[in-house]
């Protein structure tokens, strides 16, 4: 049986990413949203809903609310799309999500290497602590191909495609956290014995 991660180590680990989010420098969510819209095929949709916005809107609300403020001003058939893109980009699964992914990759080189750290992390919470989990952020990657992961993600089994479809999903959503594009990601629950 894998021990899972202690509650006192996910609180900690929630401390380190607390103080890091408080100093690392603010990003330009509206900015990262159209490098990566526009790495992802969808340049134009992007830049035409934001000058729809604009138009409407102040910056502030833009920020904050895009496709909320389209749907607003009855602009939903583009509000559609960008949802429909973001969604995308969450599964992380597409060429084009993965080539939106690479950008944010490529703009937040740190904020990449900190959400390896936080995948790994996320699967050892669900599956169980890894005896090394160095060997997991060593045999985990992603490029302009898409996500790869070693031998060491073996270690858990039956468990293992579980692990691995966890820490997909934990590194795009950290990614997509440090770059203002979604709320913070949580750590997921242990799985049942």
């Amino acid at each position: 049986m894998n021990k899972p991660l202690s509650q006192e180590r996910i609180e900690a680990l929630r401390a380190i990413n607390a103080i890091e989010s408080t100093i690392r420098p603010s990003v330009n969510s509206i900015g990262m949203l159209v490098a990566v819209f526009t790495a992802m095929g969808s340049g134009d949709t992007v830049q035409r809903a934001l000058y729809r916005v604009e138009r409407c809107a102040p910056e502030d609300v833009i920020k904050e609310q895009l496709i909320d403020v389209l749907y607003e001003i009855g602009e939903g058939a583009i509000a559609l799309k960008l949802e429909r893109r973001l969604k995308e980009l969450r599964e992380g699964e597409s060429s084009d999500a993965i080539a939106g992914l690479w950008e944010l990759v490529d703009l937040l080189p740190h904020d990449a290497y900190m959400s390896f750290g936080f995948a790994t992390e996320c699967a050892q919470a669900r599956c169980g602590e890894h005896p090394n989990p160095q060997e997991l952020l060593r045999d985990m990657d992603f490029d302009r191909e898409g996500f790869r992961f070693g031998p060491a993600w073996e270690f858990w089994g039956n468990r293992s495609s579980e692990a691995i479809r966890v820490a997909r999903e934990a590194f795009i959503a950290n990614l997509l956290y440090a770059a203002g594009l979604c709320d913070e990601p949580d750590y997921p629950e242990p799985l049942a014995d």
